[in-house]
């Protein structure tokens, strides 16, 4: 992977991560750790219970077979299945029905039809993806800046999947989630931090383009069907 590919895929993992911890509600369970499920149920119901949160993040992908180590800032809001993400170069937006695409170089906005894979990972379910397809462990309790945090690992039942190892680090004091760190099978790293959080009271009309909140009205390609 170069740099330009790494671009391209930032908003992709980006999209990916914030989803990593909802799945439908399932009882399918392999071998699972009591302790590390008590602690991702509790942070399960502290986010289910909130109806719409911003969170600003760091994210950092490190490729060592690319020689590649590039990290950017970014923001994202969420709403049910709607979200709205922002990074420097990207805005995506989706109302559950179209999904909004901002290029910044370019000035223009791609409108499609939203229409995620039934199998795919979307915001819609955070919290809950380890109900279904992976087992957990509590690995240890780390203590930094003061602060305790529960380090607990996902890993995928199937073999084949993107990636062999999710990292949680949470919050002791309010299971939150502070950071994931994702490892791929090869050997590139993805890592999340959170750094700001906040419950939001955004109507639904937040979650739709609006040309007007940019200085020169990008050009629309409506690529719907």
């Amino acid at each position: 992977m170069n740099k330009n590919s790494f671009k391209k895929q930032i908003c992709t993992y980006i999209l990916l991560v914030f989803a990593l911890f909802f799945t439908q509600n399932t009882t399918t369970f392999a071998q699972k750790d009591p302790k590390a499920k008590t602690i991702l149920d509790a942070t399960k119901k502290r986010y289910q219970a909130i109806e719409a949160f911003k969170a600003t993040f760091v994210y950092t992908m490190d490729s060592k077979n690319a020689g590649v180590s590039e990290s950017l800032n970014g923001e994202i809001t969420i709403k049910g299945g709607k979200f709205y993400l922002k990074t420097p170069k990207q805005h995506i937006i989706t109302d559950k029905k179209t999904q909004w695409t901002y290029l910044q170089a370019s000035n223009e906005v791609n409108i499609t039809n939203y229409e995620p894979d039934p199998n795919e990972i979307t915001p819609e379910k955070i919290y809950t993806i380890y109900e279904n397809g992976y087992d957990y462990s509590y690995m240890e309790e780390k203590v930094e800046q003061g602060k305790k945090y529960h380090i607990i690992d996902l890993k995928p039942l199937n073999k084949d999947a993107q990636f062999f190892k999710i990292r949680l680090k949470i919050v002791q004091e309010t299971s939150s989630i502070k950071s994931w760190e994702l490892f791929e099978r090869n050997s590139n790293r993805y890592l999340y931090t959170v750094t700001k959080f906040a419950t939001v009271n955004v109507s639904d009309s937040y979650f739709k383009y609006n040309p007007s909140k940019y200085s020169s009205k990008p050009k629309e390609n409506n690529l719907k069907d």
